[in-house]
């Protein structure tokens, strides 16, 4: 078989899994047909050459397009992923919290546009008009609790012991002020200590988000942050690699740069 055919055939196999059957497969493949060449791109080197790689499972995949997708407000495409990712594996209350946690990332009103859109999928594939049953509620938490909670994740997200998750605590209130203390108190102690995603999960999305936006000094940090959370190298390079399909080559090139930098800082503090 040529080289030219496997990529067709890893390409039909993945389009199928999205769709969910091989007869949906077949629907998006006619529709790849009907855009010439560039359809003929997605299908063999989209489908075929990046999302039949094995470094990122389609389960994890599917999270990452759905956030880059909705980072980049694409909505015609991340109807079609939301149900992709269902098919790979992804929860409904996973879904969900993608755009949770998407929210500190690209704002309130893009999350609430791809929530819109996971309730459309979810009825659609209920047969219902509205989807059934809400998102899961946010948590209800003091002062103190939220503080707490956002310690937590900064610790873990740094990879600190407590007395140096106190500095660092100091550190963005000082440089940030009450911008500072939203970090703390809502995207880290409400959005973050979410339990409906893991926090390998959540870096995985906002890596996706920041590499969208093309957010360099965010990205690094939160790079540092993945790898402390359980993402490992080879998952963050097969972002990037994602990058390329879904948000180009200056985003992607952008991010595998900024991962190579954070890799090689790692690198050399432990040595």
């Amino acid at each position: 078989m040529s080289d030219f055919s496997k990529r067709t055939e890893r390409g039909l196999d993945v389009l199928a899994s999205l769709g969910g059957s091989s007869e949906s497969g077949s629907a998006i493949v006619e529709f790849l047909d009907a855009q010439g060449a560039l359809g003929h791109i997605a299908l063999r080197t989209g489908a075929g050459e990046i999302w039949s790689r094995s470094r990122l499972s389609r389960r994890d995949r599917s999270l990452v397009v759905i956030s880059a997708l909705t980072t980049l407000a694409r909505e015609a495409e991340l109807q079609q992923h939301i149900a992709g990712g269902l098919n790979h594996g992804l929860s409904r209350a996973e879904i969900d919290e993608i755009m949770v946690q998407l929210a500190p990332y690209i704002g309130v009103p893009f999350a609430l546009a791809g929530a819109g859109l996971v309730a459309r999928v979810l009825a659609e594939r209920d047969g219902t008009e509205q989807r059934v049953g809400p998102p899961a509620a946010a948590e209800e938490k003091d002062d103190a609790q939220r503080r707490a909670d956002g310690k937590d994740v900064l610790g873990t997200l740094l990879g600190m012991h407590a007395e140096a998750v106190d500095r660092a605590e100091a550190s963005v209130l000082e440089q940030l002020g009450d911008v500072g203390v939203l970090v703390l108190d809502y995207a880290f102690g409400e959005v973050w200590s979410r339990p409906q995603l893991s926090r390998r999960d959540r870096s995985l999305v906002v890596i996706t988000a920041l590499a969208a936006l093309t957010l360099g000094h965010e990205l690094e940090i939160h790079l540092g942050g993945a790898l402390q959370h359980g993402v490992t190298r080879e998952e963050i390079e097969e972002v990037m690699v994602t990058m390329v399909l879904y948000g180009g080559f200056p985003r992607a090139i952008e991010g595998i740069q900024i991962a190579r930098k954070v890799f090689a800082a790692a690198d050399s503090s432990a040595g």
